[in-house]
């Protein structure tokens, strides 16, 4: 009886770990195939933060266009745990490279450190670029994305790779965590 209890938690730890970014949706609002050549326009990127779509307090200071275009490379790429390249991203792996090519930040690869690391958001305040994390169900944080206006977000999931989803979604809804700025 012993045995079965220290196997038991010890498969359930392993499986804890290796979930990681993988967050199961029921659905996404874009898949793969339409996100591969999708990044957001310049003018949707506008319409969100202008005052009649949203009151926001804060302006993004990222350079959309240039984010857009790193985003664009990475959109379809497949999911890979540990991944931080276009052969495969898992979800802080692909954060940190568009952190990366996009400013020369070195950002952690890993959700957890992520979350504690930059600057606390209100979700009424997200702009272009902030990081938006969910969890898989208890409270942890466990996966991670880059918000990019109108309630739409970037991130690399587990059977889909790289892709945009809505925050919007009722499986986000449940699992938002909370969000970060990077770029303050």
């Amino acid at each position: 009886m012993m045995m079965f209890r220290k196997h038991y938690i010890f498969t359930v730890f392993v499986g804890l770990i290796l979930m990681g970014c993988v967050p199961q949706p029921r659905f996404t609002s874009e898949p793969v195939e339409k996100s591969r050549n999708q990044t957001v326009s310049q003018e949707e990127s506008r319409k969100a933060e202008s005052p009649q779509h949203h009151q926001k307090k804060s302006k993004s200071k990222v350079d959309k266009a240039k984010m857009e275009r790193i985003i664009g490379s990475f959109l379809g790429a497949p999911y890979k745990v540990g991944g931080e390249t276009k052969a495969g991203f898992d979800c802080s792996g692909l954060v940190m490279q568009i952190y990366k090519k996009y400013a020369g930040f070195k950002l952690p690869h890993n959700t957890k450190k992520l979350y504690q690391l930059v600057k606390r958001v209100d979700k009424d305040d997200l702009v272009y670029g902030d990081l938006v994390f969910f969890s898989d169900g208890w409270f942890s944080v466990s996966h991670v994305g880059i918000y990019i206006g109108e309630g739409r977000f970037v991130h690399s999931m587990k059977g889909f790779g790289v892709i945009v989803s809505s925050l919007g979604e009722d499986y986000y809804k449940k699992r938002y965590r909370g969000a970060r700025r990077v770029i303050p």
